[in-house]
This record gives C-alpha cells, structure tokens and sequence, in this order.
C-alpha cells in the first residue's frame, strides 16, 4: 500500500515527495540577541532558508550545512539532529507541482563569506527570529524560525567534535 502525505487537503504519494535538508542560520549579536540569516530564492526573491537535496556519501546535517556554504556564504557549527520539519509546494518545469519536505537543522554561524557561489543568485540578511518568521511565507517554516529562539539549539555546543572539510573550512558535524 503506498503512503501518503496530506498538504493542504490533497492527498500527495509518498514515492512523489522530495525530501530536502536545510539550516536555521543563527548567531549572537553583540547585546546578546539572537539573529537569523536568511536568503532569497533565486525564482522569485522570496526569503526563505537555505535547503538543498542530499548529497551523495553526506550525511543529511552535512548536507543542509555545504547548501548553507553555498545558498549564504556562511559557515559554522551544525547540530547532527534536526530542530523541526516543514512542507511545501514549488513548481517545477513544465508547471508541474512538486511535494517537497525538509528537514531543518541548527547552524550556530561562526563565519560570514564576502565571496560565496551562489552571491550573484541571492539576498541574505540578518533578522531577529520574530522578523524573520513574518518574513517567510511558510507558515510551518515560520513556526520553527520563531520558536529556534527558546530552543536548546542557541546555546548547545555540537555533539560531534570530528572536523569536516568544507570547502576550506572547517565546521564541526
């Protein structure tokens, strides 16, 4: 029997979803406050966070955190468990709909790129939680970005203490 998904009353199969990894990008500001970095889609200038599909031999914490290198030009340290999920919708060629769903991890941002791959594409700016969550059109997306803010994630340190590459730089898994 194939499963299903529900997204907005229709009942979407299972094997038609994508699955996606992606980031809360967060930091400390210099009072104190905590700050959300997000970015703009590259189709219509939405913000949104950065997300991309799993990578091959990657981890899917690792994954979220090399589309987050390359969406936003920030790296840091990522939690290996994820803080939330949500749903969406996005055409896809040909104006076919395409069922995605994501899962979001953590990113403590140790450092902001001045040159990163995708810098021509994207925006990014720098929100406070409650901002960023108006910012978004996802409602489950902003549900997480506004509740990362009494989460555990702003003041844990990584389980993980191995060292990943990540495109000269290192991030801790």
């Amino acid at each position: 029997m194939m499963g299903a998904v529900r997204e907005q009353g229709v009942g979407v199969p299972a094997e038609g979803l994508l699955q996606q990894y992606g980031v809360i990008p967060w930091r400390k500001d210099r009072l104190g406050g905590m700050r959300v970095l997000l970015v703009t889609s590259r189709g219509r200038g939405r913000w949104i966070v950065p997300k991309g599909s799993l990578r091959k031999d990657r981890p899917p914490y690792l994954s979220a955190a090399m589309d987050a290198f390359v969406e936003a030009g920030v790296i840091g340290d990522i939690l290996t468990h994820p803080l939330a999920r949500y749903r969406y919708v996005r055409e896809a060629a040909g104006g076919l709909l395409q069922y995605c769903h994501v899962t979001l991890f953590g990113l403590r941002v140790r450092g902001t790129l001045t040159n990163w791959p995708e810098r021509a594409q994207r925006m990014r700016g720098w929100f406070d939680p409650e901002e960023a969550a108006g910012m978004v059109q996802n409602p489950e997306l902003a549900r997480a970005i506004y509740a990362i803010q009494s989460t555990k994630a702003a003041s844990r340190v990584p389980a993980c203490m191995h060292r990943h590459r990540l495109r000269g730089a290192e991030t801790c898994c």
